[in-house]
């Protein structure tokens, strides 16, 4: 395990992205804004029915009535509105946001302190927040038991010069490694006994295809290959571990990556890359 007492600061790049998503909101709201015509709504409640009017004059409550059949036309002024308003909103956040960053630019003294020690000085320490290579260093430092490939298996071998058990996780260990994500072959995994075990307080030991660590966020991940899904009983075994690592809380998305693939569809190594950028980067 680890000891490391703070993760390094990562909200940064949630702004960031916040923003973007902010400026784009605003560019397409403000192109639909010159689509509309000038005026607004005003909406009459009667006892039996609503009323809509056409306010072209300022500070007038009179208007052109608007039918039934222009219902669309008082959709649209009450859109301009409505976005009009949003246009302010998000303006206002994104300079809130703009005005955060910069705030926070001090927010990597703690990691940047350590870095500007001498060699010698940082050997001395145990900083509470490591370098990512340090904490590659020591994540990979760990050693485990994998389960054992059969003497006369056909055998792989990555790039890593690692024996694994096909093609396919050839694919997704180079993969790995060409994008600079620590990995564990077959790491071990404890698992609580599911609910077709009579001892439910039992564990079961897995040996995942790899376990993999985002360096940037410290969060571990599974990534499983299924690689024989036209195979029924295959595919059968296969629900049944997803199932189990649902109950002990290991989901798809969260920190479970799954690939799978039958003899008519190979493994996609495009999306072997798209998976490692979306949640191992």
């Amino acid at each position: 395990m680890i000891q490391e007492l703070l993760k390094p600061q990562d909200f940064m790049t949630s702004i960031e992205n916040r923003i973007i998503e902010l400026e784009k909101t605003l560019k397409v709201v403000r192109k639909n804004q010159g689509e509309v015509p000038p005026g607004h709504l005003r909406i009459s409640q009667k006892k039996t029915h609503v009323e809509f009017y056409y306010i072209t004059k300022t500070g007038s409550s009179l208007g052109k009535y608007i039918s039934v059949k222009e219902k669309a036309f008082a959709s649209q002024l009450a859109q301009k509105e409505y976005d009009r308003q949003i246009i302010d909103f998000v303006k206002k956040e994104i300079n809130l946001l703009k005005n955060c960053l910069h705030q926070t630019e001090n927010f990597s003294e703690i990691e940047n302190y350590y870095r500007g020690l001498c060699l010698s000085r940082q050997q001395l320490i145990t900083p509470v927040t490591f370098t990512d290579e340090q904490y590659r260093e020591q994540w990979q430092k760990i050693t485990w038991e994998r389960k054992p490939i059969a003497e006369d298996a056909v055998k792989y071998f990555t790039a890593n010069e690692e024996c694994v058990r096909s093609k396919s996780e050839v694919i997704i260990a180079d993969s790995l490694l060409r994008h600079g994500v620590p990995y564990r072959y077959e790491y071990p995994l404890k698992l609580k006994a599911g609910r077709g075990i009579c001892d439910r307080s039992s564990e079961l030991t897995f040996y995942p295809d790899f376990l993999c660590l985002n360096l940037r966020t410290r969060k571990e991940f599974i990534w499983e290959h299924f690689g024989m899904m036209d195979n029924e009983e295959y595919s059968s075994n296969a629900v049944g571990k997803l199932n189990l690592y649902s109950e002990n809380g290991i989901l798809p998305g969260r920190n479970l990556i799954i690939t799978m693939e039958a003899q008519n569809e190979p493994l996609n190594t495009k999306a072997v890359d798209k998976l490692i950028k979306e949640f191992l980067l």
